[in-house]
């Protein structure tokens, strides 16, 4: 509940309501409700809070406190999936793994999921923290200006991330 805490710790700094807030960020108010309650969260909705926050996503990932110590960058731009498959693709290929084997060094994703990062579009929070985390990598560095428009094709969002925050 750390990200909600700073959302709304923010938010009365602010003095703001959260519907200010949504528009602010550009986030609907339910999405910034989902926060709240643990629900499923898409990533350009959650990187757009952080951003609102002025702080980079690892300082709410349990595990990732090198990694935000060592990088402050925030996400700016919407995330990039392709560079993302394309990034763990490399890494796969080198580790000389399969799509099963490596989705089981991740934790909790499939193959499919990690597979699907090609087409692009949207992806849910868990899928990109734990794939993030498995390269070792930043948010941040998968942050693309070029990225623009709708998803190819929008998985449905099932679990929470409340898991993987501090």
């Amino acid at each position: 509940m750390a990200f909600f805490a700073a959302m709304d710790a923010q938010r009365e700094e602010r003095g703001l309501t959260w519907q200010e807030v949504a528009r602010q960020t550009g986030v609907a108010a339910s999405t910034l409700q989902r926060t709240r309650m643990n629900g499923p969260m898409e990533t350009d909705g959650i990187l757009a809070m952080a951003r609102w926050l002025g702080r980079p996503l690892e300082d709410f990932i349990l595990g990732a406190e090198k990694v935000a110590r060592e990088s402050r960058k925030v996400a700016q731009y919407r995330f990039n999936c392709k560079a993302l498959y394309a990034a763990l693709d490399a890494q796969r290929l080198a580790r000389g793994l399969s799509w099963t084997e490596t989705a089981t060094q991740i934790g909790g994703v499939s193959a499919q999921m990690l597979t699907r990062l090609a087409k692009g579009g949207r992806i849910e929070v868990r899928v990109m923290i734990r794939a993030v985390g498995w390269l070792g990598r930043t948010v941040e560095s998968f942050s693309d200006p070029s990225v623009t428009g709708k998803a190819d094709s929008r998985p449905k969002l099932r679990r929470g991330w409340n898991s993987l925050r501090k």
